[in-house]
């Protein structure tokens, strides 16, 4: 890809709703060869264990979500937050995972897409070294190569490195995104952007005229 003159940096969890919710913005983005997107991971969930009043708070939270983007949350999905014991969030394989697959040079986007689609639509568990590993042989990533770079990846730099630029620039919350040009970074309300990929294409593209 040419050198972009236009950067956005996307800060996401990959078991974050309203994330799951800006899915369709952020893989257009990624579709566009004129704008670079870097993914700065968040770490919402650290093997939190979800009560009954959290998975409700959840599911009713995927309502408005859906109402406002479009994006599907799968029957496995829901039956899974409802009826499974227990049920457990954890943000840092997942990411782990993104950062290899990109390490093994392939689209880490596309390994946010497919956790995403595993968790919200497929109900399975998304922490699950077997099911990123399953994801990743999908994508075409050879086991070994795979296997390797995922136990040798540090998320937890990433996050931590996400955390300081979020607090440094004062993001609240996923997702996130700011745009850099010429080296100055401005927030964009991403969310006001569900539903409206007309509206986001315009947007986008007025970035790279101006860019």
């Amino acid at each position: 890809m040419v050198s972009a003159a236009v950067t956005v940096h996307y800060f996401y969890d990959p078991l974050c709703g309203w994330c799951f919710g800006a899915a369709p913005l952020i893989e257009h983005l990624a579709e566009r060869d004129d704008i670079e997107l870097i993914l700065h991971p968040g770490g919402l969930f650290d093997s939190r264990v979800l009560d009954k009043a959290s998975r409700q708070h959840f599911l009713d939270s995927d309502q408005r979500i859906h109402a406002l983007s479009g994006v599907t949350f799968g029957d496995a999905y829901q039956t899974k937050m409802r009826h499974a014991d227990p049920v457990v969030l954890d943000s840092m394989l997942p990411i782990r995972a993104i950062l290899a697959t990109a390490q093994c040079g392939f689209p880490a986007t596309d390994m946010l897409k497919r956790i995403q689609i595993a968790h919200y639509q497929q109900g399975k568990t998304a922490h699950s070294p077997a099911v990123l590993a399953e994801l990743a042989q999908a994508m075409g990533i050879e086991a070994d190569l795979w296997h390797a770079t995922f136990e040798a990846t540090n998320e937890q730099d990433a996050i931590s490195e996400s955390i300081r630029q979020m607090m440094q620039y004062q993001l609240q919350g996923y997702p996130s995104m700011m745009v850099e040009k010429q080296g100055i970074r401005q927030s964009v309300p991403v969310q006001s952007f569900f539903g409206k990929l007309d509206a986001w294409d315009d947007f986008l593209n007025r970035l790279s005229e101006n860019g």
